[in-house]
């Protein structure tokens, strides 16, 4: 990873005086971006949160949370969902379904994103069904005929110490574990009913099968709870995240009658120097101040000092663009980057960010812009800070509405990403706004 010079100092005063950080939200947005398929909630899929992976010739892979052509009631909309592929060919995009989830032991309703091993099989996770009810961790095999095998590498619990929900990317690393987190599930009667999440890992066996081991349990303040986002590694093989919910600071989500989660969100680091994993809070988000709260998306590693992400509320309460410094003598400090004010520059920012050629950092937010229906940003780095620039506004079908993934940029800086309403699909089968859509933009 690149090590950069960022803005810190600067960016501390404009939030301590309540000036807004520096942006170009008055800029044109661009105008080249593509609807490049609209989903129909049909066999083909519909509603997708997943973000997307690249393959070497540039075919894209994804989830969608509903449709498919399995024999499934779980859900309404119907379907359990799919994994797909969109292909590029010399007459444009063909979508082509590689697998249609049916509810059972083979899971429902992914909300992931999907990863390569250097075999080419895929690897991925759904939020609910599997054999235990609490979600699956996947493998997919693709055969000579062109065709995929899915399997099940572990059925997730509903409830327990092991986890449930998995919601995040999984990750691998260079030995082919897996390493992911689970929404809920862990220690019983910790935030409510449902548990305050885990990181897991997934271990591969030469006669084929896999090892589920609990890294961490997560207990709710003042440690972390609902690991929204998945876990980046180090070089050194440790690994870091954040909760959306949990640590010290003084916010709280739920009622009275199910229970109360409490906490702004955290930043934690997972080491394992003798073999046990240990977990450290690096950084508890807190309310005030014009800081971020409840981080939203998986977090840039910039270096061990050096972290940044997204919040989907503080600031102004539409959420932040932050940046985490380690000071050594007083610890980890937050710092604003930039200030999510709704319109035009979008709000509740969601997912990961990615990286371009230049370090400059590009995203989407979930809502807000000119039409309320999110927007695609890119960070500028400048010599004196970030300055935004808005390089699409959704509008809603036909166009794309909500992106609730981040982006994934090819060899030529162009940009792909899925929203979870919006296309020509609208009616009865999907939300009033249609079924969702994969896009591109060129900065």
């Amino acid at each position: 990873m690149r090590q950069k010079t960022f803005w810190i100092a600067a960016s501390c005063v404009l939030v301590m005086i309540g000036l807004r950080p520096v942006f170009s939200s008055g800029a044109a947005p661009a105008s080249n971006e593509k609807v490049i398929y609209s989903f129909t909630g049909g066999a083909d899929g519909g509603q997708p949160m997943s973000d997307l992976t690249l393959d070497a010739d540039g075919n894209l892979y994804g989830t969608t949370e509903y449709g498919g052509s399995g024999a499934c009631t779980y859900n309404t909309p119907p379907g359990c969902g799919t994994v797909f592929e969109l292909k590029r060919s010399k007459d444009g995009w063909k979508e082509q379904v590689l697998y249609s989830f049916a509810g059972g032991n083979d899971g429902a309703v992914p909300k992931a994103g999907v990863v390569f091993d250097k075999a080419g099989n895929l690897y991925g996770t759904t939020a609910q069904g599997g054999r235990n009810g609490g979600g699956t961790a996947f493998e997919m095999v693709p055969n000579s005929h062109g065709g995929w095998k899915e399997s099940i590498l572990h059925a997730f619990p509903d409830g327990s110490d092991d986890g449930a929900s998995p919601e995040s990317d999984l990750i691998l690393d260079t030995q082919g574990n897996l390493y992911g987190t689970a929404m809920f599930g862990g220690a019983e009667n910790s935030c409510a009913y449902s548990g305050c999440g885990t990181v897991f890992a997934l271990t591969p066996h030469p006669d084929g099968s896999w090892t589920e081991t609990t890294l961490h349990v997560f207990a709710g303040a003042p440690d972390g709870a609902s690991p929204s986002s998945g876990v980046v590694l180090d070089s050194a093989g440790n690994l870091y995240g954040t909760t959306s919910y949990g640590g010290s600071g003084s916010c709280y989500v739920g009622t009275k009658a199910r229970g109360y989660v409490y906490g702004c969100g955290t930043v934690y680091k997972l080491t394992a120097p003798g073999g046990a994993w240990t977990e450290t809070i690096l950084y508890n988000f807190v309310h005030g101040g014009g800081l971020g709260i409840n981080p939203s998306g998986q977090i840039i590693l910039d270096n061990a000092n050096h972290i940044l992400g997204v919040t989907d509320a503080g600031g102004n309460g539409l959420g932040t663009f932050f940046e985490l410094q380690d000071t050594k003598n007083r610890g980890w400090r937050q710092s604003q980057a930039h200030i999510f004010y709704g319109n035009p520059d979008g709000m509740a920012p969601v997912g990961r960010l990615v990286s371009d050629s230049h370090a400059n950092l590009l995203g989407i937010t979930s809502h807000g812009g000119a039409s309320k229906s999110g927007i695609v940003f890119e960070f500028q780095h400048l010599s004196d800070g970030w300055e935004e620039r808005i390089l699409y506004s959704f509008a809603g079908s036909p166009d794309g509405a909500t992106p609730s993934a981040g982006l994934v940029s090819d060899s030529l800086g162009v940009l792909y990403g899925t929203t979870l309403e919006g296309g020509t699909s609208t009616g009865s089968t999907c939300h009033f706004q249609g079924c969702g859509t994969i896009y591109q933009v060129a900065p």
